[in-house]
C-alpha cells in the first residue's frame, strides 16, 4: 500500500495532540485501503454493488 505525504499530513492534522500510536497506524492503513479500493473501482476491478449486497445479505453479516 502506498500513501502520499499530503494524505498522511491530513490524517495527522485531524487527530488530537495526544493519540495512541496504534490508532495512528490503523487510520493510515484504513486510508490507504480506501484509496486502493477507489483506484480498483475506477479501473472496473471491484465487485458489482448489487452482487455484493445480495451476497452480504445471504451471509447475514
Amino acid at each position: 500500500m502506498v500513501i502520499t505525504k499530503d494524505k498522511l499530513q491530513n490524517i495527522l492534522n485531524d487527530m488530537p495532540d495526544k493519540i495512541d500510536v496504534e490508532e495512528i497506524f490503523d487510520r493510515i492503513i484504513l486510508s490507504a485501503k480506501i484509496e486502493q479500493a477507489l483506484r480498483e473501482s475506477n479501473q472496473g476491478l471491484g465487485q458489482d454493488w448489487n452482487e455484493f449486497k445480495t451476497e452480504w445479505l445471504k451471509e447475514g453479516l
